[in-house]
């Protein structure tokens, strides 16, 4: 008789799997889906860790690409007893929706698991309304693999300092998700780095952050940040285009521009509501010293210019798209830093010029 399934979404479900992987309990069936590679790389390397063994076992390991394989020689591979006991583990990477002859053999699969092997399909896109992949998330375990908010990549941070065996303070990891880009392979890897550098004290907090992660870039992004409060256009320029050569070119700066513009929508927010310092940190995400420095940036402008900002950033990283060329790309961008620092605008409050559509600086 087949062992009882576990269901699971995503987000909270991801950590939840993890757990029992790491306790020795897979599921007899995955369903990993979702473009988040990190994430998808360390679930399928603690599901060979909790079927195969820290040394793993190529007897008992078979592995497929979906499109390069017949659905069953997946099925006959997942029915082969195990050599030498144990459980067999059988992945097939880059699945997709399957025709209906393949879906027919695979439903053999799905629906009477083998007590004796983990089947894990691994699909970049999965389009959970057909009823193939339906059927596969009802039976396994489902777990999509999502790229974590902003505010919860704290969270993930701590988390994951604790499988690297140290502790990460809160104030630590904040201040880590701050620094670094916001990229689970890229916080990963300092996390890395850190459990190396702090060895034996096993807790890294703030300064241990700042030390090996350095402060470089996020001290130039607060300059720019200022820079473009104050209306500032030739350094704000000079600054952006440091940046986006150092970074990856102009979807960098598209990034980076859309983060500070919804940092400073809900600082402008929340200065009306009477949040507290704290709180704002919480929900931002960011350490205490860099609410302080959002709210100097903000200051008069209003909450419609915020607005109105965002919705040309869009416009800006669509032409970006389209064109495909970097003296296009960095050109649009250039304008749009030029229209954020011109003297109608909602940072020319603060020199004494009306915010869009009011006749003071004040208002929402």
């Amino acid at each position: 008789m087949a062992r009882s399934p576990r269901r699971s979404g995503s987000g909270e479900s991801v950590k939840n799997a993890l757990s029992l992987l790491r306790k020795g309990d897979p599921s007899p069936i995955y369903l990993l889906h979702g473009e988040e590679s990190f994430q998808r790389e360390e679930v399928v390397r603690e599901i060979r860790r909790s079927v195969l063994g820290e040394e793993g076992n190529d007897f008992n390991h078979d592995i497929f690409d979906w499109g390069e394989t017949n659905s069953a020689d997946i099925v006959a591979a997942a029915m082969t007893l195990p050599f030498m006991g144990g459980r067999r583990l059988v992945e097939v990477h880059g699945m997709g929706q399957p025709g209906d002859k393949d879906a027919a053999t695979l439903d053999l699969l799905i629906n009477e698991p083998p007590p004796t092997a983990v089947v894990v399909f691994i699909a970049e896109k999965a389009d959970m309304r057909r009823t193939f992949f339906k059927n596969l998330a009802g039976a396994g375990n489902a777990l999509k693999m999502e790229h974590p908010s902003e505010r919860e990549i704290p969270d993930w941070a701590q988390s994951q300092a604790q499988v690297l065996g140290f502790t990460l303070t809160r104030e630590a990891a904040m201040l880590l998700a701050e620094w670094v880009e916001p990229s689970l392979g890229r916080i990963g890897g300092e996390l890395e780095k850190l459990a190396a550098y702090i060895s034996p004290e096993k807790v890294a907090g703030e300064d241990a952050v700042r030390d090996l992660v350095g402060r470089s870039r996020v001290e130039a992004m607060y300059k720019l940040g200022d820079m473009l409060a104050a209306g500032d256009v030739a350094k704000s320029i000079a600054l952006a285009r440091d940046l986006g050569q150092e970074n990856a070119g102009p979807q960098f700066l598209v990034g980076f521009l859309r983060n500070q513009i919804r940092r400073w929508t809900i600082v402008k927010a929340a200065s009306r509501s009477g949040m507290s310092k704290s709180e704002l940190a919480k929900v931002l995400g960011v350490p205490p010293f860099a609410v302080e420095r959002l709210q100097r940036q903000v200051g008069r402008a209003s909450g419609r210019f915020f607005r109105e900002l965002y919705g040309k950033l869009l416009a800006v990283d669509r032409k970006i798209k389209r064109s495909g060329r970097g003296s296009v790309a960095l050109q649009a961008i250039e304008i749009f830093i030029i229209e954020m620092c011109s003297g109608n605008g909602g940072f020319g409050a603060e020199r004494g010029y009306p915010a869009p559509g009011q006749s003071n600086a004040g208002g929402a």
